[in-house]
């Protein structure tokens, strides 16, 4: 799973994750509850693997999932009692059948009753995704290890290889510049909102992020300020001189040359004005009945003898296997002709 991710929900909520800590807004009570002092061992959320927020369909709250370990040790797949086998009945089967789920399966949600699963050797799942992407997942080899599903049939996919490839139809103002002009294959996560056809994250192997939140709640930014000031404060111990480490901190040489912090690039900060709980996009009419949900699983490698080389004559070595040239989607093929013009032209 990636370092770092930032789950959009409905009703202007969120999640963010990264390695020690996370942040969250306005999420349902029942998955609130999860992470209080006051939950049993078994139950509290210690370490969130892969969270995910549906929308509100024919439920008391919007559904949600998480692969997790609680307090007692536990690796564990908690969802939304009842509603999420009803709404994602396939999805809710299939995560059933992957080895150490808790910590394989990559979930997100769309619209409606649309969403994507996957997990390494495992292939993926999906239903009610836009064709173009179901297109591109199906003629890859590989799984991809992060989709996000967005309005309007928006997308983007991100195979384990670092290539990707996007379709926002004219969404999420400003991402298609920042992928564009990204260095080949640095991403290493990538969200957009279901819900807000502004807001988008998207996180870098370089460690640094870059996200639209215009129009968001204020509470979006007090929190994900003291992130902010969490990894400044990180990255100005780890260069104060070993012999300063336990100096006052008012007594601390000041340091031009300090790093900021990763979230200072390129960020956009939203308005601090009001702003209503309730989400202001209306998602469309759903129909009665849940969308036809396609899988498309990893091909199992046919078993192959191999020789140990004890029994080969006169000490000689074995060949390495020759693995299978892998296929990558034609618009990803594109982008990496392009790259290696650049070097050698």
């Amino acid at each position: 799973m990636p370092e770092i991710t930032f789950i959009f929900g409905p009703n202007n909520s969120f999640f963010f994750d990264c390695p020690k800590t996370w942040k969250f807004h306005n999420i349902p009570p029942t998955l609130r509850q999860l992470f209080n002092s006051s939950m049993t061992p078994s139950w509290r959320i210690a370490q969130p693997f892969c969270m995910a927020l549906a929308p509100q369909i024919n439920s008391p709250e919007p559904v949600w999932y998480v692969g997790c370990k609680v307090l007692a040790g536990e690796e564990k797949i908690l969802y939304s009692q009842n509603v999420f086998d009803i709404n994602y009945p396939d999805l809710s089967r299939w995560t059933k059948t992957i080895p150490n789920a808790p910590r394989s399966c990559y979930v997100t949600f769309g619209q409606g009753y649309s969403y994507f699963a996957s997990a390494p050797g495992r292939g993926s799942v999906w239903a009610a995704i836009p064709s173009e992407l179901s297109d591109k997942v199906q003629k890859a080899y590989d799984t991809p290890c992060c989709v996000a599903l967005g309005m309007n049939n928006a997308w983007f996919v991100l195979w384990p290889d670092g290539y990707y490839s996007w379709k926002f139809y004219g969404g999420y103002n400003g991402l298609d510049k920042i992928l564009t002009e990204a260095e080949p294959r640095s991403v290493s996560y990538l969200a957009i909102s279901p819900y807000n056809r502004d807001h988008y994250f998207v996180a870098f192997k370089n460690r640094t992020i870059q996200y639209n939140f215009t129009g968001a709640p204020p509470e979006w930014m007090v929190q994900m300020h003291e992130v902010f000031a969490q990894w400044q404060n990180e990255i100005a111990q780890a260069q104060r001189p070993a012999s300063l480490q336990h100096l006052p901190r008012n007594k601390m040489p000041y340091n031009p040359n300090v790093v900021s912090p990763p979230s200072s690039t390129g960020m956009l900060s939203p308005p601090m004005s009001p702003m209503s709980q309730q989400s202001n996009i209306t998602s469309p009419p759903l129909s009665p009945q849940r969308p036809q949900v396609y899988a498309h699983y990893a091909p199992v490698p046919e078993p192959t003898a191999v020789e140990m080389p004890g029994s080969l004559p006169g000490g000689a070595l074995l060949e390495p296997p020759v693995m299978p040239a892998t296929q990558r989607p034609p618009s990803v093929n594109v982008k990496r002709k392009k790259f290696f013009s650049k070097i050698f032209d």
